[in-house]
């Protein structure tokens, strides 16, 4: 008789994980659970998912705006690190691994900061999303803000128009379209 076992006696890659950190999940938007739950599914031992955002989309049938938005929102929420593009590593306090020792050891050695297991958990999530929302605007009005033109150079002289040279500055001025006649 033949078992599943016997058949692949190799465990599964992903055989021990802690969830509870999912008792702390912050408010987030929708999206972001969808993200967060696909890329558990397709983690790593350790919690290391290799994914970009357009493929995310695509196994989501979302658009990549909104995977960006959901992986910002998992970020601030520290439930999601981004180390290097098209990697993302998953908070070891809901990450699986491959032994209780290794998810432990994973979970050990964070950083009181990023752990999810505080009372405080939505403060801190609202707190990092007004800041995000303050950089943003930031950045949005370094944009908008107008840079000092220089002034625009004197008129050609009469010279200048007989000879028949037209420098630069007049040429960039001059309408590209054709006039009708």
């Amino acid at each position: 008789m033949r078992t599943a076992a016997s058949v692949n006696p190799e465990p599964p890659e992903l055989t021990y994980g802690t969830f509870n950190g999912f008792a702390y999940m912050p408010a987030m938007p929708g999206i972001a659970y969808r993200v967060l739950f696909h890329l558990m599914g397709t983690q790593e031992p350790g919690g290391r998912c290799l994914i970009t955002e357009d493929d995310l989309a695509k196994e989501l049938g979302v658009h990549r705006s909104m995977i960006g938005r959901g992986i910002q929102a998992l970020i601030l929420a520290k439930c999601v690190f981004r180390p290097a593009k098209g990697v993302y590593q998953l908070n070891p306090m809901i990450s699986g691994g491959r032994t209780v020792t290794e998810h432990l050891d994973g979970i050990g050695g964070l950083d009181a900061e990023d752990r999810l297991d505080v009372d405080d958990f939505q403060e801190r999530y609202d707190a990092a999303v007004e800041q995000a929302e303050l950089e943003k605007q930031e950045k949005r009005q370094g944009r908008v803000k107008e840079v000092p033109r220089a002034k625009a150079p004197a008129a050609p002289s009469a010279e200048d128009e007989d000879s028949g040279v037209l420098d630069l500055a007049a040429a960039r001025r001059r309408s590209r379209r054709k006039s009708r006649a």
